[in-house]
């Protein structure tokens, strides 16, 4: 059987370019997306910056809440910040928030745009065993039936071996108390633990008095294997109190945070989405509106060739990152791992020394040349100048050795 798009994995990235190729623009082409679970539920909470400079997304509607106020802990320190203000017709507002959209209304969403259309389709319970490009690229699931197609597009997670690698792991458990324990107006975004295996925070998002997510997140080598679920148990309880509550809901994961940032397609018409697309932020592990921005890009280009029954000379639109922030993720990151006891400080510094526009631009990924140099300075000089020193010197003297 032959497709005009395959999707290989129907989770954030998958599910989100299916839904932008589910529209009427697109009717002519056959679109199917395989995914191997047998049904969606609520298996991730994506968080993300809403700021002047993002306009509003596909799913905004869905979001659950958003705060504008935030506030970073270490010990007995503790930064808040603000939404930055902006005025528009002389009017003031809030311009800048802080975004949580459960999992499973994303999928609900994209499903049933997937189903409106007619011409995409969604198989589940599909585990797919091998991609082969070429010309005619295919798809083999595990029952043996080979799929053709004119472009494939692989959504899985990149599969790596080094254990050596970073990543960032995390537990967390959505509660409800039978008293009030939150503050439904402030994002605990980072309650930094001491630690020399890595940075270990617990993050929290009050969604009223008596509800909340709570996780507990390390950035660390993927040898590290915390005790989650104690370290959650009693963080909750130090933060509840005497107050008794129940738990809803769970979630956890582990995402790479390799600063080679993209993995290679495989072969001619396989391209990567998601992860292996580069999407993920490695100094801040945000990629929801990445993913999303990512998947309209590849629709946009795709509007001239589809309907014209050849695809062969399309050339998907890749993630692009601007190189002075994956240089500035690496040397932060490569910092980070030298002294992990430091590492909590140095966020520290960032949210006291910066505005909440310069910092919430920076973790958005849209800092203006101007915040890019702010954040350097808010940063020690000595070990960060010296990495970045140390990085530049090897990517010259490698460059010279090509050259030669």
């Amino acid at each position: 059987m032959a497709f005009d798009i395959v999707i290989v994995g129907g989770g954030l990235s998958g599910l989100a370019l299916a839904a932008e190729l589910a529209q009427a623009e697109f009717s002519k082409l056959r679109v199917l997306v395989l995914e191997q679970r047998k049904s969606y539920v609520r298996d991730r909470t994506w968080s993300y910056w809403k700021t002047p400079h993002n306009a509003a997304h596909r799913y905004s509607h869905l979001e659950r809440q958003q705060w504008s106020q935030w506030c970073v802990r270490q010990g007995v320190s503790t930064h808040q910040q603000a939404s930055p203000t902006v005025t528009k017709d002389g009017e003031d507002g809030k311009a800048t928030c802080y975004c949580t959209l459960d999992g499973d209304a994303f999928y609900s969403a994209a499903q049933s745009a997937i189903a409106k259309s007619g011409h995409v389709e969604l198989r589940l319970g599909t585990s797919v065993r091998q991609i082969v490009g070429g010309d005619t690229p295919s798809v083999e699931t595990s029952e043996g039936e080979v799929i053709q197609a004119a472009w494939v597009f692989d959504a899985r997670p990149p599969i790596q071996t080094n254990e050596n690698r970073l990543v960032q792991q995390f537990l967390g458990r959505e509660i409800t108390t039978n008293s009030d324990v939150f503050d439904p107006t402030m994002v605990e975004l980072m309650h930094f633990q001491p630690s020399t295996a890595g940075l270990h925070f617990f993050y929290v998002l009050p969604y009223s008095p008596r509800n909340a997510l709570i996780e507990t997140t390390w950035i660390s080598p993927a040898s590290v294997k915390p005790d989650f679920d104690t370290e959650l148990q009693q963080f909750i309880a130090s933060f509840v109190g005497s107050a008794a509550y129940e738990v809803v809901y769970e979630e956890k994961g582990s995402l790479n945070l390799s600063l080679s940032h993209t993995t290679p397609n495989h072969a001619l018409h396989v391209a990567r989405l998601g992860r292996g697309a580069g999407t993920l932020r490695a100094s801040t592990g945000y990629a929801f509106l990445e993913t999303l921005a990512h998947s309209a890009q590849i629709a946009m280009s795709l509007k001239s060739h589809a309907g014209t029954g050849d695809l062969k000379n399309w050339i998907p639109a890749a993630f692009k990152r601007h190189a002075i922030d994956e240089w500035m993720d690496t040397v932060f990151l490569t910092v980070l791992e030298r002294d992990w006891s430091r590492s909590s400080w140095y966020f520290m510094q960032l949210f006291e020394r910066l505005d909440a526009e310069t910092m919430v631009a920076f973790l958005s990924g849209k800092a203006s040349w101007r915040q890019r140099l702010l954040v350097t300075r808010a940063l020690p000089t000595l070990p960060f100048s010296a990495q970045a020193l140390s990085l530049l010197f090897k990517r010259a003297s490698k460059l010279s050795g090509v050259s030669h």
